[in-house]
């Protein structure tokens, strides 16, 4: 359907009801014009015909009669017809003057000689002038004579009570017609300009009708596009004022309320992106309503991604659909542990519950998804804490008892084996020492990154390298081991001395201890893609792909019979490990089995 302004409707209205009216009004008012002209004309013509009647009733004595009628019979002009002649002729509109004996004959004409005219007994206005009892008798149509329409009017002439003569006078109807035509022109253009004018007025009328409105529309565009803060302008109509003033206020109880509800939604997604947990709400069809950063990042997509599909569209863990399905299914809540089975064995501990709108009506399901992974973690890695803290504790502790019973029981009288069984001893406390030594020094090392008060001071790489290779030194000979050093005097950067000293000191005698006679390890310090990169290479046998991932956990041993036989506590490369997170840093390994392994430290 075509719209238009209501600016046009109106003025279109007013314009067609203007045009009807003048339309309308100029046809009657020409209608009554032309009848009071014909009516003018037709007493015009009465009039002249009177006058014309008082002239020729001088001519009309029985005489006069019978020598008109002895003229018209020799076909010569009589008295009267040239009186006609004169009469006609006269000044002003041109006028037929006939005259009409009462049995019909004509002895007179203006336009037309007597003897060529018919009877005219039977003319309608001839016939009405005679009986009419004022006298005159009048009709429109057209003549024979002249062969144009013509008016004519007829007035009986009486004398002494009996009828003398007709008298008619007639005159075109095409000069009543130009004469109308004329007063129709002026009408015409009257309209025009009176309807001009109205249509000026009408379009004045009907912008101030519609302006208000075409501002409220202006105003309500602007509320749409979220411009609450306007307000419409008062109105001098009453009506249009108040609708104003309905308007200003649903324009101010909505910003309210929109205020209200994006702070409210401002603050929930606050909420939701600071949570850790995970949160996915579904409509009653599985139609994903909202979720967090954290749900999408479990599941490794993009929010976007998710926002507005089927669940079953874009999660791809069974686990999850099911727990997922269940919970819209349920009326109470519904809690399980579920495995994604993806890289990382991510487990999830999910809690789902029914949605509910304000009237306490179930509109979907909200599921809550914690991450429980690195807690597992930690209580597997606590519980093996535990259990080899025990063992390693209880190897030595078992191997001291032991000998201390054999002496108690007489060995101690052996002094050969006495000695030997003393040894024995003390080696195992010194390895007792050493557990208990790298077990306090993981814990102050543990408790430096969590409160982060690492002194860290600018400072030689390559003295750290040289102070550790130092240490090494001895071991490394008895095993015919050589050390290289390759670092550049200027690499410096902010260390704690110490620390990194010692996580050196594990790293390299690791790969003395580990590596065969006659070989070489490589200690390197050098600058690359904006990090000190420090690296411990040795030519020893090497480590399995599959221990890699678990190298740097406490007590975790690759061959436990020769790391206890070479006299490792199995916390070495724990300590290494939080020394670099102590420096912002990180360490990694890359190993090949009879090739050997390469130990990295970066540090920023």
């Amino acid at each position: 359907m075509r719209r238009r302004r209501l600016l046009y409707r109106l003025f279109l209205s007013y314009l067609w009801i203007t045009i009807a009216a003048a339309v309308l009004g100029g046809l009657y008012v020409a209608h009554l014009l032309r009848e009071f002209h014909l009516a003018q004309t037709r007493k015009d013509l009465e009039a002249r015909a009177r006058l014309c009647a008082n002239q020729i009733l001088q001519l009309l004595d029985e005489d006069k009669i019978k020598e008109s009628l002895e003229l018209r019979k020799d076909k010569r002009p009589n008295p009267v017809h040239r009186l006609c002649k004169e009469l006609g002729d006269a000044p002003g509109i041109k006028t037929r003057i006939t005259v009409i004996l009462p049995d019909g004959t004509v002895i007179g004409d203006t336009e037309e000689d007597p003897w060529r005219m018919d009877n005219h007994a039977k003319r309608a206005e001839i016939r009405d002038a005679v009986k009419s009892k004022d006298l005159v008798g009048h009709s429109l149509r057209y003549s024979d004579t002249t062969q144009v329409d013509r008016m004519y009017v007829a007035f009986a002439v009486h004398r002494g009570g009996s009828l003398v003569a007709v008298v008619r006078a007639s005159i075109p109807v095409m000069t009543i017609q130009q004469t109308l035509a004329d007063i129709y022109k002026k009408i015409i253009a009257a309209a025009m300009v009176g309807a001009g004018l109205i249509a000026v007025a009408s379009l004045w009328i009907s912008r101030r009708i519609s302006r208000p409105l075409e501002e409220m529309k202006a105003g309500a565009e602007r509320f749409a596009r979220g411009e609450l803060d306007h307000r419409l302008a008062d109105s001098d109509s009453e009506e249009i004022a108040a609708l104003s003033a309905a308007m200003n206020e649903m324009a101010s109880q909505l910003d309210d309320r929109i205020r209200t509800v994006t702070r409210q939604q401002g603050e929930l997604q606050a909420m939701l992106v600071s949570m850790d947990e995970g949160v996915l709400a579904v409509d009653l069809n599985g139609k994903i309503i909202s979720l967090n950063q954290a749900f999408a990042g479990i599941l490794h997509v993009d929010v976007n991604e998710l926002k507005g599909h089927i669940v079953h569209e874009v999660i791809r863990k069974p686990d999850l659909l099911e727990f997922v399905e269940s919970t819209m299914s349920s009326t109470d809540p519904v809690e399980k542990t579920i495995e994604l089975h993806d890289a990382e064995d991510t487990q999830l501990r999910a809690r789902g519950t029914a949605l509910l709108d304000a009237r306490r009506q179930k509109i979907g399901a909200l599921v809550v998804l914690y991450d429980v992974t690195r807690l597992l973690r930690l209580e597997t890695v606590r519980r093996d804490f535990v259990a080899n803290v025990s063992h390693e504790l209880g190897t030595p502790i078992t191997a001291i008892k032991g000998f201390v019973e054999s002496l108690l029981d007489g060995a101690l009288d052996d002094r050969e084996n006495a000695n030997r069984f003393l040894e024995i001893v003390l080696k195992q406390v010194d390895r007792l020492n050493a557990i208990a030594d790298d077990l306090l020094t993981l814990s102050r090392l543990e408790s430096k990154s969590e409160q982060q008060v690492a002194e860290l001071k600018p400072d030689s790489v390559q003295s750290v390298l040289q102070a550790a290779i130092q240490t090494c030194e001895h071991a490394a000979t008895e095993h015919r081991i050589g050390i290289e050093l390759n670092c550049n005097e200027d690499l410096v950067t902010d260390i704690d001395v110490v620390l990194l000293e010692r996580a050196i000191v594990n790293l390299i005698d690791n790969a003395v201890k580990y590596s065969e006679p006659e070989t070489t390890v490589k200690v390197a310090g050098e600058r690359l893609d904006g990090q000190i990169v420090i690296r411990v290479e040795d030519e020893g046998s090497g480590i399995a792909s599959y221990h890699l991932p678990r190298l740097f956990e406490r007590f975790y041993r690759v061959d436990k019979a020769r790391s206890r036989e070479q006299g490792g506590t199995g916390l070495g490369l724990a300590i290494v490990k939080h020394i670099a997170v102590l420096h912002h840093g990180s360490v990694d390994v890359a190993s090949t089995v009879d090739v050997g392994s390469t130990f990295t430290i970066r540090l920023p």
